[in-house]
């Protein structure tokens, strides 16, 4: 079945607005329908001006598709920092997804830093307090053998004492005991 060419026209211009749509997926369909709307505007403008340049409206020159050139160029600056902008995003995105990986990583190495420290506080407190224990058993011990060596003096002082009053008594007793044996000798003798 052949087709006219209007269809092919039809036919070329809906493929082509396929193809535009695949291409700017990211772009928001309001501002392409925007953008073919006014590029439709300055068309006919610029067709009724070229066919009646009538000096109704002297402000207007006329033009081809000046404006039709201009609005495609700026439609394609736009697409162009859409995807230096959609680019940089990515690799915000990228970054953002590193960042976050490397935050929980670091969280949970913080977790456990602080749990290990709080371990060792614990084990430093514990430690303390055995030689502070220690320490107090120790004062007690001198304190205690302090206490023995100055019994031990006095014991030893006391019995010092005791020996020289006992060896004095003895040496009494004996006097005592060879005077008596001597005046009995005498009586006797």
């Amino acid at each position: 079945m052949a087709h006219s060419w209007r269809e092919e026209y039809v036919q070329a211009l809906h493929e082509r607005d396929k193809r535009e749509k695949a291409s700017y997926g990211r772009l928001d369909s309001k501002f392409i329908e925007a953008y073919r709307t006014a590029a439709l505007e300055a068309e006919k403008t610029a067709n009724v001006t070229a066919k009646d340049p009538s000096p109704i409206n002297p402000s207007l020159p006329p033009t081809s598709n000046d404006g039709t050139a201009q609005l495609r160029s700026d439609l394609a600056e736009a697409l162009r920092s859409n995807g230096t902008l959609q680019g940089r995003i990515k690799a915000a995105e990228t970054e953002l997804v590193k960042l976050r990986v490397k935050a929980k990583v670091d969280s949970k190495t913080i977790q456990d830093l602080t749990r290990k420290e709080a371990v060792l506080a614990q084990k430093v407190r514990d430690r303390d307090e055995e030689l502070k224990g220690k320490g107090g058993l120790l004062e007690s011990v001198q304190d205690e053998m302090i206490s023995l060596n100055l019994q031990l003096n006095m014991s030893e002082k006391t019995a010092k004492k005791l020996k020289e009053e006992n060896k004095e008594l003895i040496d009494r007793w004996m006097a005592r005991i060879g005077h008596e044996a001597d005046e009995m000798n005498k009586t006797l003798g």
